[in-house]
């Protein structure tokens, strides 16, 4: 039913799939930085639709590399960038709320994550950029 070329291309969505979720993660910087400089309407599409791209895309990558075979710390570190994402929303919880003081100051690790997840997904594509390294 499956096939060894069927894992090979596999792998190649995966690698493809990697540089997309980079690409998407500097767009979602971009956005933030366009929706405070310039329109806050770009707001929505950082928090919504290019959210979900971050996100989402992961969970499927990871889905994609398990049936390609890569190896598990590969597919941790991809998983983990879906919790990453999760935890970005949850760190906004005080702003919305209309939390005070230093309950808002939480909101700050905003940022902080977000490098956290460009750090994770930079990690992701140098593992299938130079596997024999990793």
């Amino acid at each position: 039913m499956f096939t060894a070329g069927m894992k090979v291309r596999a792998g190649q969505v995966f690698t493809i799939g990697v540089y997309v979720e980079v690409l998407a993660v500097l767009v979602q910087f971009f956005l933030a930085g366009l929706g405070i400089f310039y329109d806050a309407y770009a707001f929505f599409f950082h928090a919504v639709v290019n959210a979900l791209i971050v996100g989402l895309l992961p969970l499927v990558l990871a889905l994609v590399g398990w049936y390609a075979g890569l190896d598990r710390r590969t597919l941790l570190m991809t998983a983990s960038i879906f919790l990453l994402v999760v935890l970005q929303s949850l760190l906004l919880a005080p702003t919305h709320i209309d939390g005070s003081g230093a309950l808002r100051i939480i909101s700050g690790l905003h940022v902080v994550n977000a490098l956290a997840i460009f750090m994770l997904a930079l990690n992701v594509m140098d593992r299938v950029r130079f596997p024999a390294r990793a």
